[in-house]
């Protein structure tokens, strides 16, 4: 397996990945994504600056019947080496300890710049229904 950049060949890839595990509302256009191949996708990351030095991490997301062999950790870790910045992102409760090992910590979403704030209210992270609960963290 390897972690690499994808290129303008992979977005195909990637969408298909993306939309095999439900997630058919990504755009792979926007941003930089990294992938994890082995053979095919296996794990991926997508990083959408939406200001000088303000990135979001967006698409985080590892093949179920590949999880827990370090992927996410792989891919997450690559993409962060590769791109500078402050880092925002947004999970879900069971999430939070796995992003920490990264450096990322629980923000208000008030205290975000509007860059982010917007991000997260055009992809529809925010607000969220009713019972359902988001978690915003930022890294750096």
């Amino acid at each position: 397996m390897f972690i690499t950049r994808a290129s303008r060949h992979d977005k195909a890839d990637l969408a298909e990945f993306l939309g095999a595990h439900g997630n058919t509302d990504s755009d792979v256009s926007e941003g930089l994504s990294y992938v994890a191949r082995d053979g095919g996708i296996v794990g991926c990351v997508r990083l959408v600056e939406v200001a000088p030095e303000t990135v979001v991490v967006d698409d985080v997301l590892v093949a179920e019947r590949r999880r827990g062999e370090g992927i996410g950790r792989r891919v997450i870790q690559a993409a962060m080496n590769a791109k500078g910045g402050t880092l925002y992102l947004c999970c879900h409760d069971d999430k939070i300890a796995f992003y920490s090992h990264f450096g990322f910590s629980e923000v208000d979403f008030d205290s975000m710049p509007d860059e982010v704030r917007a991000y997260f209210e055009r992809v529809g992270d925010h607000p969220t229904d009713p019972g359902h609960t988001h978690h915003f963290l930022k890294a750096r």
